[in-house]
């Protein structure tokens, strides 16, 4: 999983994969665009179709390289507010629209600190 770490990365440093910024401090904003945990790899990146295409082609080479298989069918795309391209986005990566909140490695994805939602 270290090698689709450093693909991620690479992909960002070039500008390829934009994630989200967490903290804007002047020139120290921290920008995230992937988390990872065993084999689970959770991406952050903009609604452009071109950046999901970059993604998919860094896990078929990540497949390639590995010879790990990567399940798209078992992946899920969450929206964050209005994407109105979701049809498009879902087609480039494959897998299936979820929705906020849910519950993500047993821990609760999207709801806010004190909602009982969850």
């Amino acid at each position: 999983m270290e090698g689709l770490n450093n693909m991620i990365k690479a992909a960002k440093v070039n500008g390829w994969v934009k994630g989200f910024e967490v903290d804007r401090n002047g020139s120290n904003s921290l920008e995230i665009t992937h988390l990872q945990y065993a084999d689970d790899t959770l991406v952050f990146c903009d609604v452009e179709e071109e950046q999901l295409r970059f993604l998919r082609i860094i896990l078929v080479l990540f497949e390639g390289i590995s010879g790990l298989h990567i399940n798209l069918r078992k992946s899920h795309i969450y929206p964050i507010n209005e994407v109105y391209n979701m049809e498009q986005l879902t087609f480039v990566l494959g897998g299936e629209v979820g929705s906020l909140p849910t519950i993500y490695l047993g821990m609760p994805l999207g709801a806010r600190s004190k909602s009982k939602e969850i």
